[in-house]
């Protein structure tokens, strides 16, 4: 617990002058008992710590300046990301643009390659030999043979 340096002093009519009065009231009492108990409440009471009473220069600040909203800040920020949003999609329409002009360009170059391989194909048709068309055997196992023999018997 803190004191005060004005607890310290050595009669009670010094410590009496050095408390205004103020919240500390006792009536009924000597000026002896009334000045003790004064300098008992003001030494008991709970004061803050030394830090929080250091006192700061002028030019000297403990806290962070705020940095406070200008409103008229707020609609041209909202017209520069309006802005950005617009050059954005503009952007992306261009990319997705080209890209449909080089599909395009693609598909048409493959038409144009398939139309010369089947030009190439007719005129080497009537050049190309006819290939045989073989009916295949019909390989038939003697078991089979047998089978088939039986069953002509039984009919």
């Amino acid at each position: 617990m803190e004191t005060r340096p004005s607890s310290s002093l050595s009669s009670p009519e010094e410590s009496c002058e050095a408390f205004p009065q103020g919240l500390l009231v006792f009536t009924g009492s000597s000026d002896r008992d009334a000045n003790l108990a004064k300098q008992f409440w003001i030494g008991a009471s709970m004061y803050p710590h030394n830090e929080s009473q250091l006192v700061l220069s002028r030019g000297s600040s403990q806290r962070l300046p705020v940095a406070r909203p200008s409103r008229s800040s707020a609609p041209e920020s909202r017209d520069v990301t309006a802005e950005t949003l617009k050059i954005q999609e503009s952007e992306e329409k261009k990319k997705y643009l080209q890209k449909a002009k080089k599909r395009d360009e693609i598909i048409q170059l493959l038409r144009k390659q398939r139309e010369e391989r089947i030009l190439k194909e007719l005129i080497s048709l009537p050049h190309k030999p006819k290939g045989k068309v073989h009916k295949a055997k019909k390989v038939i196992s003697e078991s089979d043979k047998e089978d088939q023999e039986e069953v002509k018997a039984l009919d």
